[in-house]
């Protein structure tokens, strides 16, 4: 996909020197010089062109086009020496394009991070270049607050070619990037394609230390001849999205699809379609840890500069299948007249990062930060990650882990061991990180038959309802997991057309999980049981805590969604007090589920309530542990 951007851009940057040539008098009045560079001009073999022009500069040492074409002739060779040395040859004050010269040579220094002569420049380039000035003084600020960096080059997972678009399962065991095959660095990308490749880590038996393996491409039907690229994974590891062009299912040149794993293989792409695509160019999605947003760049219309950063909302199906809002722009907070784009947003659904141009930097992009207040939703203003992560090249792909300790990235300034882009880990300074997440894992199985079954999956904080994650298990191996902060009280529930609902919590733990036992999911049927395990009374009351809401109104929708199953309410104690109590007291709390449901449109003839007391213990009433399991509320289908 990004061959044309590059062939465009190369295209864009010669323009100024072939119109200039063309509708423009040459400097030099030295005839010979003039017609040596205007067949110059047309010779498509560089050093050859470069070969004439310098005989023309020695006809007359004051052509200016001429050195300004030399140098720019290299700059596309990404000879960044010549390029400046050969403008520094036309910088003479006496000459009639000098403050032109200045600004070429500053931004040429600018480019290779010497800010201090790049300043210099644009200040003898005159005032209209002050915003350049400042653009110096920004990156001289930077580098005087450098913060701790030790990248460590992936060896393995990088290839010979340009290596960028890291993206990370957030629990740290597969890695996934954007090769540019065919393409190694200082050769033209116009003859490379795009291809995913994957690494996973392992743990070496002989050594003991991890490592991870050597990427290899993730085949078809991901990959074909045509360019795939800028993928990223959900926090859970379940969805890939990526990018497809020229496709005969795309919307426009450039489109966003997605994938389900299923086991160990990809469902073959889908396009997400409109209103998410469009004729013009999306690119570098990432999907919330929610599973309800996903953000990705576009040069659509309505945004503040070329590419910009936009957000729309998702809803997860059943079977997996995901449907896209119209999407917003994220805005001037974190958008730019310039080009903003690989925006990831972390596990912990309020940080931000993103590659600009248009934000104080260094210089190419730099990756910024940002964090989304939890109670306006607003974004706050993005802030330059730090020299020396970022530097005068391109720093783009920016992806952190769900501990929050390790990033990763693709950068062609940290190491220059003639591969152009390459992949690095580094160590996460303090100051910098996101909030720490944890995990939990679960896994879904059809009672009756003892399999596997693809679910939707919820968690929700109990304290206000709020959905914090959402995705499906595993349609061949029932798994899941859930990344969440450990500071949090959460319920969770798991649906599937057919069957009755399941739920449970999530409570603070001390240790490095969260886990949630093996969902066992029964078949809707006359007799079946489900607890509503996120029933919550206070002690000897029948007054409903707010952190059952939630799980009443899942009940509600399960009724919705299940027309022909009526239920009854059923509360129940543990044997501690007597039994006509503990009847009127499971009786009293079954009903407040009633009036609740009833008060939120739920006809009378289709639930009724009754209390057992202690009379259907589930667990035995001798241990705390058991007494807590037999306190319960259900649902049990009385008509289908």
């Amino acid at each position: 996909m990004r061959k044309y951007v590059i062939l465009l851009l190369s295209l864009l940057f010669l323009m100024p020197t072939i119109t200039t040539a063309q509708k423009e008098k040459l400097t030099s009045a030295q005839k010979r010089a003039r017609n040596i560079y205007s067949k110059a001009r047309f010779v498509t073999e560089e050093q050859e062109k470069i070969r004439q022009l310098k005989e023309a500069t020695k006809e007359d040492p004051d052509f200016e086009e001429a050195y300004w074409l030399i140098s720019q002739t290299y700059k596309q060779m990404g000879d960044e020496t010549n390029t400046i040395y050969y403008l520094q040859k036309a910088a003479k004050p006496r000459l009639k394009n000098y403050k032109k010269t200045c600004y070429l040579l500053g931004k040429e220094y600018y480019n290779t991070g010497k800010y201090k002569e790049a300043r210099n420049s644009f200040v003898n380039a005159g005032d209209r270049y002050s915003e350049w000035v400042k653009k110096c003084d920004e990156a001289t600020e930077l580098k005087k607050h450098p913060v701790p960096f030790h990248p460590k080059n992936l060896t393995k997972v990088n290839t010979d070619y340009d290596d960028y678009w890291p993206s990370i399962t957030a629990d740290g065991t597969k890695i996934s990037i954007t090769v540019q095959v065919g393409r190694r660095e200082g050769q033209s990308a116009t003859s490379a394609q795009e291809d995913i490749y994957e690494s996973h880590f392992y743990i070496n038996e002989k050594t003991g230390e991890g490592e991870w393996s050597k990427s290899e491409s993730i085949g078809s039907p991901t990959n074909t001849p045509q360019n795939e690229g800028a993928q990223s994974f959900s926090v859970d590891g379940r969805y890939m999205f990526l990018v497809k062009c020229d496709q005969a299912s795309s919307v426009g040149g450039c489109d966003i699809y997605y994938s389900i794993r299923r086991g160990n293989t990809w469902s073959p792409p889908k396009n997400a379609g409109r209103p998410l695509n469009t004729q013009f160019w999306e690119t570098s999605p990432s999907f919330s840890p929610a599973g309800d947003e996903i953000f990705f760049s576009s040069n659509r219309p309505g945004g503040l500069g070329g590419q910009d950063i936009w957000v729309s909302k998702v809803k997860i199906r059943e079977d997996g299948s995901l449907i896209f809002t119209e999407p917003t722009n994220l805005g001037p907070t974190i958008n730019t007249k310039e080009d903003e784009f690989s925006p990831f947003i972390h596990a912990d659904d309020k940080t931000l990062y993103f590659s600009s141009k248009g934000h104080p930097g260094l210089g190419g992009y730099d990756i910024y930060y940002s964090h989304r207040d939890d109670k306006n939703k607003e974004w706050n203003a993005p802030k330059n990650i730090g020299y020396p992560i970022n530097t005068h090249r391109d720093e783009m792909g920016f992806c952190v882990n769900a501990q929050g300790d390790k990033a990763y990235l693709s950068s062609n300034g940290i190491l220059k061991n003639g591969r152009g882009k390459d992949i690095y880990e580094i160590d996460l300074p303090e100051e910098l990180r996101p909030e720490r997440m944890e995990f939990f894992e679960g896994k879904v199985w059809n009672a009756k038959e003892n399999r596997p079954l693809q679910a939707k999956i919820e968690v929700y904080k109990l304290e206000n309802e709020k959905v914090v994650f959402q995705s499906v298990s595993d349609e061949m191996t029932g798994e899941f997991q859930a990344f969440l902060p450990i500071s949090e009280d959460y319920g969770y529930s798991v649906t599937k057309k057919g069957f009755m609902p399941f739920s449970g919590q999530l409570e603070r733990q001390s240790d490095s999980k969260k886990e949630a036992k093996a969902v066992n999911m029964t078949a809707i049927s006359i007799g079946a049981v489900a607890p509503l395990n996120n029933i919550f009374f206070d002690f000897d009351s029948n007054t409903l805590k707010k952190e059952s809401f939630g799980e009443l109104k899942r009940i509600i929708r399960f009724l919705a969604e299940n027309p022909k199953a009526n239920i009854e309410l059923a509360g129940h104690t543990d044997s501690i007090g007597s039994r006509e109590y503990n009847i009127k007291l499971s009786e009293r709390r079954a009903k407040a589920v009633y009036d609740y449901m009833i008060k939120h449109g739920v006809p009378e003839d289709r639930i009724s309530y009754k209390g057992y007391g202690p009379d259907l213990p589930i667990a035995s009433n001798e241990t705390d542990e058991g007494r807590a399991k037999n306190r319960r509320t259900e649902i049990r289908i009385t008509k289908y």
